[in-house]
């Protein structure tokens, strides 16, 4: 045990319960950890960063702003005139976008009515940012005043002779327009701005400024899936057209982009010619994704006043080895078992049962159950074929591991170590820190150690199995199709636990699925968008296709509630199903689950739920 002084939930939950880039406030700025793929967005082309709840989006971006760029570099005023960019934070207000549509008017005059507000926002931005700069900065850059003249009679606002001036000028005339919107009156619509060109023209104005020459000017858009399809038109049109005096930087999450022509509808968004994707599951894969999240969670436990000091997350979530975490799921029972039975059936080969590792043991009971030969034959193909038998062993002593326990009460399969845990966030920083937050607060909870002290394979594991509950429980209230993403993630969880816990005779590590091509997807189209939005599931390109329809991608159960459902979280091997069987999940569960573990030859078998399934065993239960 350590030796330093013990701390409260409080101490755990505000450095690793304190997630979301708004909750953090200024905090944001401290526990900052760049990723590899910053300094792609601070390039002087469009780009536009795709992620789902919780990668990290709001973060990045708010740190590319000015705001967030002075905070990173701890108010040092004398650093302001050597940045190579400056960037504009916007997020999209679901509130405020979302009055932009009615009978009142027609497409045509929403688009331009929402293009004017576009640009009162956008030039009121970078006006702000010229007021600060004024503030801050040791030499203090000001619009002319003809340029302010101008700017305000462009968007129709009160006269203004200098910078103050224009950006109250700015302030009063949204407020004004705003209240117009609220109280609309089609046949008295205000004079409106031509789309762009009032941001054309401030912006080339800021830049022929002394201390601007040379510089960047980034509007950073966040929250982009928020915007109504014909207003993701008309942004797209901005960010198609917005040549040398600024460029956007997006965030979006995946399949949030729904619309992606201009205006002109004969006119695409394209990458790479007119933007740059950044996909960050894609970024932060593999060693990338446990070099990030291990330097984000060293910082924040830094940054908290309760922590020990030179805390070491891999260290203190140690991980087990196939053997022995097959040791704490009673394998050398299993083990026991199967050498009575070699004694009486292949007497011979019992001494070389007996020096076999238990794990491995149970690997060649399996495949003669699996096979259905006898044992004997099991061993002689391994005195046989060795190096055949090796990797046999490399692709089942895992799934083995599922089996140990299956049918019974207690911890069926170990969630344990700091590679699984970020295997589980599947490069989602927020999944991460909510695992390691729960794992530390449990530990903290049970006594007889402290923090910074390794935690045992078996809180590890509760911990990851109160955070895939957690996040299951409030999938229902992220979105209009929240029951129905519920009801498939809890179908889908079912099948794969169960084809986890009953591999004999079939391809192990079963995680995946892909959809037939020649099916129409129907009502699962929205579905399957909805759940790959809201991380209930998550998909990668199928092998040889490269077209982009939803069909294109074989998709997997988020693995943060693998070990809810006790199944892999690695992706591994995948099934077919069609559309109408997702359906089925969702409307009729109990058919639907018996459907596809039929059709994957899992019969009509006794597959008790696991403990923590059981508070759903009245969805579960069918008839039989």
């Amino acid at each position: 045990m350590t030796n330093e002084p013990a701390i409260d939930d409080e101490a755990i939950t505000d450095p690793f319960g304190i997630y979301r880039a708004e909750w953090l406030k200024d905090a944001l700025f401290k526990v900052f950890t760049k990723p590899a793929y910053y300094p792609e967005l601070e390039t002087p082309r469009p780009c536009v960063l795709v992620g789902g709840r919780g990668t990290g989006k709001t973060t990045v971006l708010r740190c590319l702003s000015y705001d967030g760029k002075f905070e990173l570099e701890k108010h040092d005023s004398s650093k302001i005139s050597t940045w190579p960019y400056y960037g504009f934070y916007y997020r999209v207000n679901t509130n405020r976008v979302t009055a932009f549509r009615g009978e009142e008017l027609s497409d045509r005059q929403w688009q331009r009515v929402f293009a004017h507000y576009l640009n009162l926002v956008f030039c009121g931005q970078v006006v702000e940012f010229l007021n600060w700069h004024a503030e801050h900065a040791p030499t203090p850059a000001a619009l002319p005043a003809a340029v302010c003249r101008d700017t305000a009679d462009a968007l129709y606002l009160d006269p203004a002779t200098d910078q103050a001036e224009l950006l109250l000028s700015m302030h009063k005339g949204r407020r004004r327009f705003e209240a117009f919107l609220n109280n609309l009156d089609p046949d008295a619509l205000p004079p409106l701005s031509l789309q762009g060109q009032a941001i054309d023209d401030l912006c080339q104005a800021v830049l022929e400024l002394p201390q601007f020459v040379g510089k960047d000017l980034f509007f950073i858009v966040d929250e982009f899936e928020n915007l109504l399809d014909y207003q993701q038109a008309v942004l797209n049109t901005l960010i198609k057209h917005c040549g040398s005096h600024y460029t956007f930087k997006v965030g979006v999450r995946d399949l949030g982009w729904r619309k992606r022509s201009t205006l002109n509808e004969n006119e695409q968004l394209v990458s790479p010619a007119d933007y740059e994707r950044i996909d960050i599951e894609q970024r932060l894969e593999g060693e990338q994704f446990v070099t990030f999240a291990t330097e984000v969670c060293n910082l924040r436990a830094q940054a908290s006043k309760g922590f020990p000091s030179g805390l070491d997350f891999p260290r203190i979530l140690p991980g087990l080895t196939a053997d022995e975490e097959a040791d704490l799921l009673n394998v050398r029972d299993h083990a026991e078992r199967i050498l009575k039975a070699v004694a009486i059936e292949c007497p011979g080969w019992l001494d070389e049962a007996r020096e076999m590792p238990p794990l491995d043991l149970s690997v060649v009971d399996f495949w003669a159950r699996s096979q259905q030969i006898p044992i004997a034959d099991v061993f002689a193909e391994r005195a046989r074929e060795p190096k055949s038998w090796d990797d046999r062993l490399g692709n089942y002593r895992f799934a083995v591991l599922f089996t140990l326990r299956r049918r019974r009460p207690g911890i069926r399969k170990y969630y344990a170590g700091w590679r699984t845990y970020t295997l589980m966030a599947g490069g989602n920083i927020r999944y991460l820190l909510e695992l390691v937050g729960q794992a530390l607060l449990l530990q903290r909870r049970d006594g007889g150690s402290s923090i910074g002290d390794p935690i045992r394979p078996e809180l590890q594991t509760l911990a990851a199995t109160q955070v895939g509950r957690k996040n299951l429980s409030e999938l229902e209230g992220l979105s209009v199709h929240g029951a129905q993403l519920t009801k498939l993630l809890l179908g889908l969880g079912r099948v794969f636990e169960v084809l986890a816990s009953e591999p004999e005779g079939h391809t192990p590590e079963v995680t995946q699925f892909s959809l037939p091509d020649d099916a129409p997807l129907g009502d699962a189209e929205q579905l399957l968008a909805a759940a790959v939005m809201h991380l209930a599931l998550v998909r990668s390109v199928a092998n040889k296709r490269m077209d982009l329809d939803l069909k294109g991608y074989d998709y997997s159960v988020h693995p943060i509630y693998s070990a809810f459902f006790v199944f892999s979280y690695r992706r591994k091997r995948k099934l077919k199903l069609t559309p109408n069987q997702l359906m089925a999940l969702v409307r009729e569960p109990k058919v639907g689950i018996r459907q596809i573990l039929r059709q994957n030859n899992r019969g009509e078998g006794n597959y008790p739920l696991p403990d923590q399934l059981r508070l759903f065993e009245g969805f579960y239960d069918a008839d039989r």
